[in-house]
């Protein structure tokens, strides 16, 4: 467990002062909004979180899908998968390359794209809400009462743990569409 904790923070601090810390310093980043009169209503929180799911959704399928094809897989993708029981910090215990490229960047995505159209309390909620989703799908059990059943089309704790067990399919994150589509379920 202390291997994984140390890789996950490893992860998180020197991905943000290479990637997002030159980003910032450059001017690439736009900046969301932090005015008081630009606060998102429940609605418009909401639509804007859908919008980031769906993105996030699309980019993670894909980038997930790559990080299988068997000539990468032993050398960076593995890492992952070296806990075939999913637990909670199975979720961040990843290679730097694929937490960068495969969990990063796809959570990032929806964020970058709205820019300065989303406030700063909405992208704080998108990733409290993303952290969640990806602890949830990895906790190793099916709650029942979980808020991400409650998604139409959405995955589950169970959907995610074959794919550890199993190594193969379900390559999304929040829902099944894309596997549906490309036949990966």
């Amino acid at each position: 467990m202390w291997k994984s904790l140390a890789l996950s923070q490893f992860n998180a601090n020197v991905t943000l002062l290479i990637v997002y810390a030159p980003l910032a310093y450059f001017n690439l980043i736009e900046q969301h909004s932090l005015e008081t009169k630009d606060l998102p209503t429940p609605f418009s929180l909401a639509l804007t979180i859908l919008f980031c799911m769906m993105c996030e959704d699309f980019t993670f399928y894909f980038s997930h899908r790559f990080l299988h094809w068997k000539v990468i897989y032993p050398y960076i993708h593995k890492v992952h998968h070296q806990h075939k029981v999913s637990i909670g910090i199975a979720s961040e215990y990843a290679h730097p390359i694929e937490y960068t490229f495969g969990n990063l960047l796809p959570a990032a995505i929806g964020p970058m794209l709205l820019g300065s159209k989303m406030h700063t309390v909405s992208v704080f909620a998108w990733y409290m809400v993303r952290t969640g989703e990806t602890l949830d799908g990895h906790c190793g059990y099916e709650f029942s009462w979980s808020p991400y059943r409650l998604i139409p089309f959405s995955g589950s704790a169970e959907y995610h743990d074959f794919h550890h067990s199993e190594n193969v399919g379900n390559y999304a994150s929040f829902f099944c569409v894309w596997d549906n589509f490309f036949n990966t379920n």
